[in-house]
């Protein structure tokens, strides 16, 4: 049998009820809004101060490329597709290899990698590293160190496998920078 205290929780709940269930909607609405699929995932800037953003479409609409590898960060083979660094550097006005510049990673924890594109031209090709941007035809999720990860076929070119190229195998990346002579 409901005591006064229990019939005054419940009715305190009836109240709230319809107005949290709309609150929820109205967030779910928010957080599936096209303005969400507009979110910038990567930032360039340029020595000279000049910043591109790129949001998903535009990194999604440059070639994309893919391929299947383990690493030792997923301890199981996965599929890996995004555009060529490469083209990421072109579409924002950035040097490609071997041109005598200095470019750094940025990542979401704090991690910088600085990329000398002459000592590092033999691992920047026309094959590879990716900027990945889905893993397994999905989305690349935060919680597994996306939305961006900068991938390289470890499994169909095993001389990446070195550390060298591990430090450039940069996860939730945020901003490539050119960094100034």
């Amino acid at each position: 049998m409901p005591n006064a205290f229990s019939a005054a929780v419940q009715a305190h709940f009836n109240t709230f009820k319809i107005p949290a269930c709309a609150a929820a909607l109205a967030l779910c609405t928010v957080a599936a809004s096209p303005a969400m699929a507009t979110e910038t995932l990567l930032t360039i800037i340029a020595a000279d101060g000049t910043e591109t953003t790129l949001d998903r479409a535009a990194l999604e609409a440059l070639p994309q490329h893919a391929f299947r590898t383990e690493t030792q960060w997923t301890w199981e083979e996965q599929s890996f597709s995004g555009p060529l660094l490469i083209d990421v550097l072109e579409m924002a006005g950035l040097p490609g290899p071997a041109s005598g510049k200095v470019i750094e990673f940025v990542a979401d924890d704090g991690y910088h990698a600085r990329v000398d594109l002459d000592a590092n031209a033999e691992f920047l090709t026309g094959d590879y590293p990716i900027v990945t941007t889905r893993i397994n035809d999905e989305p690349f999720p935060l919680e597994e160190n996306g939305p961006l990860w900068v991938m390289f076929p470890y499994d169909a070119h095993p001389e990446l496998d070195v550390e060298a190229v591990h430090n450039l195998t940069v996860w939730q990346l945020l901003q490539i920078v050119e960094l100034p002579e």
